[in-house]
């Protein structure tokens, strides 16, 4: 989306921001990761990538 700039959260996260894959997992004490559900199927990707994320071959944008 040309034109528009990323918020705060978008620049901490990268592509996982947007990604269908990324998944939201708090811990006990309150700690928050995002998890990739590629990594269930495919060794290639990081159960837990490194964020930011800026490429990405698994990056399917969510539905709005």
């Amino acid at each position: 989306m040309e034109g528009v700039e990323p918020n705060a959260r978008e620049l901490k996260l990268g592509l996982c921001a947007s990604c269908v894959h990324a998944r939201s997992i708090t811990s006990d004490r309150g700690s928050t990761f995002l998890q990739c559900s590629l990594s269930f199927s495919d060794p290639g990707f990081a159960k837990y990538p490194r964020l930011p994320v800026r490429v990405c071959s698994g990056w399917r944008e969510q539905p709005r």
